[in-house]
């Protein structure tokens, strides 16, 4: 009994899990055939779909038959009605919608059309085999233009920017296509060529447009003048005893970057060291961009620096002036010692010091040099920072003392330092009879002139110690080597030989090819005639 119990229950237990294992298959079967479309397994299961329709489905039409959208994001709906083979309308069955061109347009399962951009694409609908299909054509269409940046223009005089335009659809997507055209309504404010490269030329108001076809848009532009820079008008590097006021204004003008004069700024004007009167301090641009200020100098000698400042301008004009030292508290020292040079050459460099009396350097003082005695002088118009002031002088072709005068300050009221120089002559060049030449006497006796002789060099300076050689071819000369005294001269005694006739002295420059002769005549010594004395005989007298 046990056993034949056991064994019902092993069959009854069998046939459960095999009732079981059928009907979960089932199951899972009809779920995947109603799941089918959402798994995209319609095309393989289709003979086992459960829509009817789907299969009576013999035609499709579309509502509208084609359509045009206008603008980027536009949509359109199109209406699909299925028929079965007799013309009756089948209501449920499934459809799918594709585009040829999704980045011309898309369609949803809706059948709702979407245009994403300009072209032209094929939707299609589709149930089972059975397919219909309409054109899209996506054309935008400009209904204004948009205008990059501000609806109105304020510009600086002198700038040019680019401007952009373009049109846009009814969606404020751009439509592709040439850009706008561009135009100035006034050219001496502003002028813009037809691409928008805009310049302006003047201050003032216009109006800009863009044309695209027709379209036109409108841009207010104001030009106005802005401060660009500010200059010295007049009035700078003028000179004045250091303490004194400035013989004329400092005359400043504020101007725009097209060049043109700025009224109404406010411009700042400081000095150096804050120590000078500046009347007035502060000023604004009058109707030609200009102000005007009376500048004291400093008690400093030197230069002086006046500061302009315009709040829209990142830097200063910096305006020159020179205070003059007052000649009561100058020092002008020639720095180096005796000067000494060979005629038309260059001295070494010359330096002059300039301080005050308590041996302060007095920095960028005026400094005027001058040669009297020919030659040239080039030298640094102002002192340094250690208050000296650098010259070159070239002699003059002159041999002797030769002058230079140095000027500093206003020559009127500080008297001229006079430089001395003692140009030497250059090497012997020349030898030149002066006198003595073709002289006579009786043979044997000296000339009753002397034979005088000069050196000179390359320029005609006489040249002081050169030695001459002299030899002569009868008689003798007191010195057979002589030298040039100052003027460049030298003095020769010549005895002539005993015999009668033409007579010659050699002289030569020692160390050149430079020499000459001398020629004399020697005379025969005249006879003296003998004369005979009587001697008187003096009788003696008789005594008486």
């Amino acid at each position: 009994m046990k056993r034949a119990a056991v064994a019902s229950k092993g069959i009854l237990t069998g046939a459960q899990k095999w009732f079981t294992g059928i009907v979960t298959t089932l199951a899972a079967v009809m779920t995947l055939l109603l799941n089918a479309k959402n798994l995209g397994l319609s095309p393989f299961l289709g003979l086992l779909e459960p829509n009817v329709a789907d299969h009576a489905a013999h035609r499709i039409v579309l509502t509208p038959r084609a359509d045009t959208l206008r603008a980027i994001g536009d949509t359109a709906s199109v209406t699909a009605t299925v028929m079965d083979v007799r013309g009756g309308v089948l209501p449920g069955a499934t459809l799918r919608w594709r585009t040829s061109d999704s980045s011309v347009a898309t369609v949803d399962s809706t059948g709702t059309i979407i245009a994403r951009a300009p072209g032209r694409a094929t939707i299609s609908v589709s149930v089972r085999e059975v397919v219909a299909s309409a054109p899209v054509l996506v054309r935008q269409t400009a209904v204004r233009i948009a205008v990059a940046g501000d609806t109105s223009l304020r510009v600086a005089d002198g700038d040019s920017l680019r401007l952009a335009a373009f049109a846009v659809d009814a969606r404020e997507h751009r439509v592709a296509g040439p850009a706008p055209r561009w135009s100035s309504a006034d050219s001496t404010v502003a002028r813009v060529d037809t691409l928008g490269q805009l310049r302006t030329v003047g201050a003032g108001r216009t109006v800009l447009t863009a044309v695209h076809g027709d379209l036109r848009a409108l841009v207010p532009l104001e030009v106005a003048l802005t401060p660009a820079t500010i200059a010295v008008v007049s009035g700078a590097a003028q000179r004045a005893l250091a303490g004194r006021p400035l013989a004329e204004p400092v005359v400043l003008q504020v101007r725009s970057r097209a060049g043109a004069p700025v009224a109404g700024v406010a411009v700042a004007l400081t000095t150096e060291h804050g120590e000078v009167a500046l009347s007035p301090a502060e000023a604004t641009t009058d109707a030609q961009g200009r102000v005007r200020t009376q500048w004291s100098l400093g008690a400093r000698a030197g230069a002086q620096r006046l500061f302009a400042r315009v709040a829209a301008l990142d830097s200063a004009l910096t305006a020159i002036a020179y205070a003059d030292p007052v000649a009561a508290n100058t020092r002008i020292e020639v720095l180096g010692d005796s000067l000494r040079a060979p005629v038309a050459s260059q001295l070494r460099a010359l330096q002059v010091r300039v301080t005050d009396t308590l041996g302060v350097a007095l920095a960028a003082v005026r400094v005027a040099w001058s040669a009297l005695d020919g030659g040239a002088v080039a030298g640094s118009a102002l002192t340094d920072s250690a208050g000296t002031a650098t010259a070159r002088w070239t002699l003059g072709r002159r041999a002797g003392v030769q002058r230079m005068v140095v000027h500093v300050g206003d020559p009127r009221l500080i008297p001229a330092t006079t430089v001395r120089a003692t140009a030497e002559a250059r090497a012997p060049h020349a030898l030149l009879l002066r006198a003595g030449d073709k002289q006579s006497a009786t043979a044997g006796k000296a000339l009753a002139k002397p034979i005088v002789v000069q050196v000179q060099d390359s320029l005609g300076n006489p040249v002081v110690g050169a030695a001459l050689r002299t030899a002569a071819a009868a008689g003798t000369v007191h010195d057979t080597v002589a030298t040039t005294d100052a003027t460049g001269r030298a003095t020769l005694r010549w005895t002539l030989g005993s015999k009668a006739g033409a007579q010659r002295l050699d002289i030569r420059l020692s160390g050149t090819k430079a020499r000459l002769a001398v020629s004399a005549t020697a005379k025969a010594p005249v006879a003296t005639p003998v004369r005979s004395e009587q001697r008187r005989v003096d009788k003696p007298r008789a005594r008486e």
